[in-house]
């Protein structure tokens, strides 16, 4: 994970699975974002106090909720197969030279395939601020080079999710259903759909929910 001087962020990784050596010694770019900002310092850490899954965190309290539905006499849902559960790896601070502070999680295939698609959706259905372009604002800008952004999520975005009203928060998971990146196998990359199609598989998914998201 590094920065630089166009307020850019990126992320590397080394190619082990290639078969010359050459090339397994080379950094190949999988990740690029427009912060805004220039970093000048990176660290190990996290804003908040870790919490467990048993603790009663985000992850045991949506299952305490769908447990509470499906139990319902008057309700008779579908059992869902699959739940969005967040899953965070590694956690890295960073400092920036205008004085913000901000963390980079680390996540598995599932979670960021996830808030993927919340981002789309959410990029989709909102009308931004004097008709700027979400996309266009986070791609990878450096002198003349302009790269769409890959790789990340911008946390920014999808945490104002929760600030929305009902009506907002439903159109925006319609959304996520129709766009349907949100279920995907762990053996299967992270996807950025442009056409919003479905996949084979999808006659047998679930539909979000906004008490799932």
């Amino acid at each position: 994970l590094a920065g630089e001087h166009w307020s850019n962020l990126y992320c590397l990784r080394r190619n082990k699975t290639a078969s010359s050596e050459e090339v397994r010694c080379r950094l190949d770019v999988v990740g690029e974002y427009h912060l805004g900002e220039m970093c000048n310092k990176f660290m190990s850490g996290s804003l908040v106090m870790p919490v467990s899954a048993a603790s009663g965190g985000g992850p045991s309290r949506r299952m305490g909720s769908a447990k509470s539905q499906t139990d319902s006499p008057s309700k008779a849902p579908a059992i869902r197969v699959r739940r969005p559960v967040v899953v965070t790896g590694s956690q890295t601070l960073y400092g920036s030279v205008d004085g913000s502070l901000g963390v980079i999680l680390g996540l598995d295939g599932r979670t960021a395939a996830f808030f993927a698609t919340l981002e789309r959706a959410m990029a989709k259905v909102i009308r931004p601020i004097g008709d700027l372009s979400h996309q266009l604002f986070r791609a990878f800008n450096a002198e003349r080079r302009m790269h769409p952004a890959h790789g990340f999520v911008d946390g920014d975005l999808v945490e104002s999710f929760l600030d929305m009203d009902r009506d907002m928060m439903v159109t925006i998971v319609d959304e996520m259903n129709r766009d349907g990146g949100w279920e995907v196998d762990d053996a299967i990359a992270v996807r950025r759909s442009s056409d919003g199609q479905r996949t084979n598989g999808d006659e047998d998914s679930r539909e979000l929910s906004v008490d799932d998201v």
